[in-house]
């Protein structure tokens, strides 16, 4: 499911990325090694086109995103750890693999239970 995942994120970038940027190779373990954590909640845009971006996170357990809300619904995919999600009222666990959507105009943050690294597009 994972490498489902990773190869239909890799098309939509790479189909709306120039010819020359076509090259580029990318896999989960790629992706993990691009972001290291720090004392604060890191990220990194790793990919930018003119409907959307893709942003690489890592969080350490003692950090956490707090609830926001965001225009537009932003799929996450876990690549390392595991967190608790909120999602307005609801909670669920979310473990490298994982892949869920944080709907647009709705709270949600991010608790992560062991340090983790994902990826959110939006």
């Amino acid at each position: 499911m994972k490498s489902l995942i990773l190869i239909l994120l890799a098309l939509m970038t790479l189909t709306s990325c120039s010819q020359e940027s076509k090259n580029i190779k990318m896999s989960g373990s790629n992706l993990a090694s691009q972001i290291e954590y720090a004392d604060k909640v890191k990220n990194k845009v790793v990919f930018e086109g003119e409907k959307y971006k893709m942003i690489l996170f890592a969080m350490r357990s003692d950090q956490l995103l707090k609830p926001h809300t965001s225009p537009v619904d932003a799929p996450l995919l876990m690549i390392e750890g595991s967190a608790k999600v909120t999602i307005g009222n609801k909670e669920q666990i979310v473990v490298a693999g994982d892949m869920i959507t944080l709907p647009k105009n709705i709270l949600h943050g991010v608790y992560p239970q062991t340090d983790c690294k994902f990826l959110l597009s939006k």
